[in-house]
């Protein structure tokens, strides 16, 4: 039987809530310190709401909620401090991921990785994830590129990095809205995933509290989210990767496009 990689050859994976820090909890504690040191009163769901833009389009974007956008130039240091010390504490690997990675490399399939952390941000994981097991073949941050998130070009950058084409057998996988929008930009198959990021926003022992019936209502909620953003394809965690993929290369056999 043929490797998925004659149909897929590219996998773009995101990293907070995707791969890594189950929940997305990194930059919400960041911005909340942040913006209490400055009085500006926010709710988690509105630091949760444009989760995936670049960190100081994210910033700048909850500052405009507020008619302070001109504070966004001086509280961005401050951020990205702050983003330092809360990512360095949250690069363990969310379980399931590193038995997708196995598999995408026992398949042929290249791995790839936007996000909206900066390089400097990002410097902070690369070490640590590559420790347990997981060092993708392109790394590309928004410092990278014109534009990150929703714009495509970290996207393209994968593309010239990893020397694979087209973007339409590319498959773009991440929790938020902007990770959906990044890879239909780009002309890509795209996977929402809805448990361990964003879509959700908590934590393991935090899922294990709620009731049944809570739990049900959040996990469908998440996963609505993601399908609204367009994201062809909707999963619990990366652990059921490989399944998504499978049925995405039968639309590629069946002649279907992005």
């Amino acid at each position: 039987m043929p490797k998925l990689s004659a149909s897929l050859p590219a996998v773009v994976l995101d990293w907070a809530g995707t791969t890594i820090d189950q929940g997305c909890m990194a930059p919400v504690f960041a911005l909340q310190a942040v913006l209490r040191r400055e009085g500006i009163p926010t709710s988690i769901e509105e630091l949760r709401l444009e989760m995936g833009l670049p960190k100081r389009d994210h910033l700048r974007s909850i500052l405009s909620h507020h008619g302070m956008t001109e504070l966004t130039d001086r509280l961005y240091p401050e951020l990205e401090r702050e983003m330092l010390v809360q990512v360095a504490a949250r690069t363990d690997l969310i379980p399931g991921v590193a038995a997708a990675v196995a598999w995408l490399r026992a398949e042929g399939i290249a791995i790839g990785t936007t996000t909206g952390y900066s390089r400097v941000m990002l410097e902070r994981v690369l070490p640590a994830a590559a420790a347990q097991g997981y060092a993708p073949d392109a790394v590309v941050t928004p410092d990278d590129v014109p534009a990150g998130r929703p714009a495509p070009f970290m996207m393209y950058a994968n593309a010239l990095r990893l020397g694979v084409w087209p973007l339409s057998r590319f498959v773009k996988v991440g929790d938020t809205p902007s990770d959906i929008a990044e890879g239909r930009n780009a002309g890509a198959w795209t996977i929402g995933v809805a448990l361990t990021g964003n879509a959700l926003g908590l934590t393991e022992p935090e899922i294990q509290a709620l009731s049944a019936g809570d739990r049900s209502a959040c996990f469908s909620a998440a996963r609505s989210a993601l399908l609204t953003a367009g994201a062809h394809e909707v999963i619990d965690g990366l652990e059921e990767l490989p399944q998504a993929l499978t049925r995405l290369a039968r639309h590629v056999a069946d002649g279907r496009r992005p």
